[in-house]
């Protein structure tokens, strides 16, 4: 067994994208007299959209039907304007750069749009990097299902035995480890209260964490013929 590649969830992983994804619905949940539920909320993150119907949500805890045209197009530009200032996460670049100097593959899997995360991956100067990019314009299901992992490492041509996942959420957790991957786990703020118990490895931050330690704690956990243990 040897890793060969490293694949990474973006939203919550590379960018916090979710502290304002829920921040600002809080607000507007705020401006109802309602309020939104963390736990709730944080349930539903690592998966597709339609999971949760946040518009459906509000509706039925002001008791009316609201102009969903207008609060989607203000929360949007205000997440949007959080989002786009927001930096490449602790750590994450420096992984990102060991892996290509050291000849490692590198993809990127995650439950949102093509669109969303080669652009923001392009804005921060990373897009280069990952050789395969999977999304959910690529797939049947998305996470917990390990379709996007598979997917990405089919890319790659990289078996799952030899390819570490980078995720926060426990739907991530679950879709990296059914697909037979290393699987670490360094939540935020959004997700440190998932039950994330099923991941192999959880760290507080990447930030000054090496490839050589990830590597090495990856190929500790397998057993023989390199099967996870």
């Amino acid at each position: 067994m040897a890793i060969r590649a490293l694949v990474f969830d973006f939203d919550g992983v590379v960018i916090d994208t979710e502290t304002p994804d829920f921040a600002t619905w809080q607000e507007v949940f705020d401006d109802h007299g309602v309020g939104l539920d963390h736990e709730l909320w944080s349930g539903f993150i690592g998966g597709g959209p339609g999971e949760f119907n946040v518009y459906d949500h509000l509706e039925e805890l002001v008791g009316r039907a609201l102009d969903r045209d207008v609060i989607r197009a203000d929360r949007r530009r205000r997440y949007l304007d959080a989002v786009a200032s927001s930096p490449v996460l602790p750590g994450v670049e420096a992984l990102v750069l060991d892996a290509r100097a050291r000849s490692l593959r590198l993809a990127v899997a995650s439950s949102s749009g093509r669109e969303w995360v080669e652009g923001h991956l392009e804005m921060r100067g990373l897009l280069s990097y990952f050789e395969a990019i999977r999304t959910r314009d690529d797939v049947a299901t998305v996470k917990p299902d390990p379709e996007l992992f598979a997917s990405a490492l089919d890319a790659l041509g990289v078996e799952p035995a030899d390819a570490i996942a980078i995720e926060d959420s426990a739907n991530g957790v679950t879709a990296a480890t059914v697909a037979g991957m290393f699987c670490v786990v360094v939540p935020n703020a959004m997700t440190e209260a998932m039950p994330l118990d099923h991941a192999d490895l959880r760290l507080r931050s990447l930030a000054g964490v090496s490839l050589d330690y990830l590597i090495e704690a990856a190929t500790a956990h397998t057993g023989p013929g390199g099967q996870r243990c």
